[in-house]
């Protein structure tokens, strides 16, 4: 792909891919299976795959260390995890839970699950976290909850969040699933706000090929949790609140156990990544990427920023990029206020920041199976982009 000749043999006209292999945003490590072999095959010859088993419980003793925090709960996945920490903190008769709208489209679902609604606030422009001011003109009466998320580029301003918090009365909960292995100015990421919730499923920084977990340092939370994620059975075996089958099992712990001593490792690649994409792709007037400088550092998503002056669409580098099998993703498109899980016929919130950043940014593909020469090949694909964008738009149009 080295002249105009050649456009013809890019895999959107019908050439070979890029990659002969898909290269995804996710993380996909397991950088030790002979541990996690060893470790499911102590599982096995126990007879003892789920219920709390020893490997679950060495897995939260190991997170609770990370966290600083005196509480690590497991769940089947990270869902479970947050429907029963809204659904139990939430303040009693209130409806609305208060979040960003650039995040995960699952999250308003979740907190349907929890029996609440979603009230949609807006970011801020360079951290795309939760933003304080719009918290505060929106927090009132009828607010359960606030649900924070710390986002791959960016932590929150917890001190700020925490603050308004605490003057209602309204239980702040984190989403942290992209920001494990980071700190906020006082403490760990996970040992702030009423609980914390975590992923490990397989795409995440600690692959335990699905499930998640909860960090708190409130005891009563933790014990409650502990025993909604288990039937609601109290000591005695009988029932004792609502609860669900939400336990984490023995080989999804043993997976997150064998990644787990990695996670520095992995990070400090995943940087090494992100530096190598900023240098190579330094040269393109029309890219840029978002900013990280109060990053929780572990480079786990990559947002390439498209400039007004880019010659393509993202839809349209979308196409070109997926064709070759590099799966990049529009970063948060649509954001949830203008989202295929609001009612019909409602009126959008004013999230004039959020409507923004959303039209603004890729996701590269990242993770164990981006080598340093992949994203070299991915600097000479976008050259040609580059240099014969009129021509490559006109065959697109046509």
């Amino acid at each position: 792909m080295t002249t105009r000749t050649e456009i013809g043999n890019l895999a959107v006209f019908g050439g070979a891919p890029l990659f002969t292999q898909v290269r995804t945003t996710g993380q996909l490590a397991n950088r030790n299976p002979e541990l996690f072999f060893a470790l499911a095959k102590q599982a096995f010859e126990r007879r003892r795959l789920t219920n709390q088993g020893p490997l679950v419980c060495e897995l939260e003793e190991q997170l609770c260390q990370l966290h600083g925090v005196p509480h690590c709960i497991s769940f089947a996945n990270a869902c479970f995890a947050l429907i029963v920490a809204i659904r139990t903190l939430a303040r009693p008769g209130a409806r609305k839970v208060l979040l960003p709208s650039l995040t995960f489209r699952g999250l308003p679902h979740l907190i349907r699950w929890a029996g609440l609604e979603p009230q949609y606030c807006d970011v801020d422009a360079v951290t795309h976290t939760l933003s304080p001011l719009s918290v505060a003109q929106n927090i009132g009466p009828d607010t359960a909850a606030i649900l924070v998320v710390d986002n791959v580029n960016a932590l929150c301003d917890i001190d700020a969040l925490e603050q308004i918090a605490t003057a209602s009365k309204v239980p702040l909960i984190l989403d942290c699933v992209y920001a494990i292995g980071g700190s906020y100015a006082r403490g760990a990421v996970g040992s702030r706000g009423a609980a914390s919730v975590f992923s490990l499923h397989a795409t995440k920084l600690i692959n335990g090929f699905e499930g998640g977990y909860l960090t708190t340092s409130d005891d009563d939370l933790a014990r409650r949790l502990r025993r909604q994620r288990n039937f609601g059975f109290g000591d005695n075996g009988v029932p004792v609140e609502l609860g669900l089958n939400g336990k984490l099992n023995e080989i999804h712990a043993a997976l997150a156990l064998s990644n787990l001593p990695c996670m520095q490792d992995i990070m400090a690649d995943n940087e090494q990544r992100f530096e190598s994409y900023r240098a190579l792709f330094a040269d393109l007037p029309w890219l840029s990427f978002a900013d990280y400088s109060n990053s929780p550092g572990n480079y786990g998503l990559v947002l390439m920023k498209l400039a007004s002056s880019a010659p393509y669409s993202r839809g349209q580098l979308v196409q070109l990029l997926r064709a070759e099998n590099a799966l990049v993703r529009p970063y948060y498109d649509k954001p949830l206020h203008r989202g295929h899980s609001e009612p019909a016929g409602g009126i959008p919130a004013d999230l004039p920041v959020t409507d923004r950043v959303s039209q603004d940014f890729l996701q590269m593909p990242v993770g164990d199976r981006m080598s340093m020469a992949d994203i070299e090949l991915l600097r000479g694909f976008f050259e040609v982009l580059d240099r014969e964008s009129g021509a490559i738009l006109k065959r697109l149009r046509d």
